[in-house]
């Protein structure tokens, strides 16, 4: 595609190509999008182009909120590990502009413990597949992907999309979000700005015709609090539906040592979320 050639830096050598070729020639130039460069190239080596569209009655998907994040680039990671962790998603696709960003943010969140896959164009189709696989299936929880990577993919119950990237096209950002909210379900975008890419925001806005709130950077205080309330369900969950008669037993044995129950109980519940927050 002539905007994937332009962004791998092969400009140069597309020039060197068209001006050695005859001057009597059909030449079509395909891509999704229209950054400057591919009009340029038009100009410079096509006569008289007709260009060839086509519009969107809708640009973006009904459903889905979308939101964005002030942040600085140092900083992208950690914001991402916090709102995975306050929201509690459980299927998450983060959009990176760049194959190495993608290795990198993997082995990031990686050795953090969280359950991420990476999906780029370096991979073989056997390696993709086994990715997609482990996405669809629940076993990832996170994968994060390049857009040439990411093309075709059709994953249900999708919840959220990240551009931990601004995209460097509009219709990029389309296509990004289009990935959650399918099938009638809300669905959540979220994008990571640094410094003058609010400007492309901006862009990215009038272009689809929508707003894109900004949010505050959740503090860890409010991440904590968010697991402890994630955690307070689960436990009321089990209260509910469980058998707990061999649990009572040792907690009465804790007892026998002079415990209360509330703070056996307090005790069990800290090791639980130490054990969550470190994987």
């Amino acid at each position: 595609e002539a905007d994937e050639m332009l962004d791998m830096g092969f400009y140069d050598d597309i020039e060197t190509i068209l001006r050695g070729i005859p001057r009597q020639r059909q030449m079509v130039l395909f891509s999704a999008t229209m950054p400057q460069g591919i009009l340029d190239l038009a100009r410079q080596f096509q006569h008289e182009p007709l260009f060839v569209k086509v519009t969107h009655r809708q640009l973006t998907v009904p459903g889905i909120e979308q939101y964005y994040f002030e942040v600085q680039e140092r900083h992208k990671a950690d914001l991402l590990s916090r709102l995975v962790d306050l929201q509690a998603f459980r299927s998450v696709l983060v959009f990176c502009n760049t194959k190495r960003k993608v290795d990198d943010l993997v082995n990031t969140l990686q050795a953090r413990g969280y359950s991420v896959e990476g999906l780029h164009g370096d991979m073989g189709q056997s390696q993709r597949e086994r990715v997609m696989g482990k996405f669809r299936s629940g076993e990832t929880e996170i994968l994060v992907a390049t857009d040439v990577a990411a093309r075709g993919i059709d994953v249900g119950g999708i919840e959220a999309v990240v551009n931990y990237d601004v995209p460097q096209d509009e219709e990029y950002y389309v296509h990004r979000i289009g990935r959650t909210g399918r099938m009638g379900r809300g669905g959540r975008a979220y994008t990571f700005v640094s410094g003058r890419e609010v400007q492309k925001l901006r862009e990215i806005q009038r272009f689809t015709g929508t707003t894109i709130t900004q949010q505050p950077i959740p503090s860890p205080v409010e991440v904590e609090e968010a697991r402890a309330s994630i955690l307070l369900d689960r436990v009321q969950e089990v209260l509910e539906a469980e058998k707990l008669e061999p649990y009572i037993l040792l907690v009465e044995r804790l007892q026998r040592l002079d415990y209360t129950s509330l703070e056996v109980a307090a005790a069990l519940l800290k090791m639980l979320m130490i054990q969550e927050s470190t994987g």
